[in-house]
């Protein structure tokens, strides 16, 4: 299984890289609504790495992906995910710019309960993403 790039390779995002959720949900917005930028996402194996960049500093960020709760019908099936941001009402003005890390598992086992097979290929639709595809094949 290749590495997928999407979107600029940023050498000053150099962080280790933070854990996020993975969840299913209709609206995202349950999770957060602070505002960040993505700047590119990359997909290897089961793990989904998305390099954000938001205003803050002084708190705790929290990103959530949302996953639709239904596959769209497609070859490959395509599932639309979102990024939620919870800011902790952090008031500070420094902009930073952090890899988070989604392990992708639930996706897959969904996928495997839902269509009854272990194999299969996933395009993620990442809601503010760079244009182009991630496709997730396990």
């Amino acid at each position: 299984m290749g590495m997928q790039v999407i979107g600029k390779d940023d050498a000053a995002a150099d962080d280790v890289g933070n854990i996020g959720t993975v969840v299913f949900g209709l609206k995202p917005d349950t999770w957060g609504t602070d505002a960040y930028t993505i700047n590119a996402a990359t997909l290897q194996d089961d793990t989904l790495t998305i390099n954000v960049s938001y205003g803050g500093g002084c708190e705790t960020h929290a990103f959530t992906l949302v996953a639709e709760q239904r596959f769209l019908e497609s070859f490959p099936v395509q599932l639309r995910v979102s990024l939620a941001h919870n800011a902790n009402s952090d008031t500070c003005k420094a902009l930073i710019t952090e890899d988070y890390t989604f392990d992708l598992t639930p996706i897959k086992e969904t996928y495997q309960k839902v269509y009854r097979t272990d194999e299969g290929t996933v395009a993620l639709r990442l809601k503010d993403a760079p244009p182009s595809g991630l496709f997730y094949d396990f």
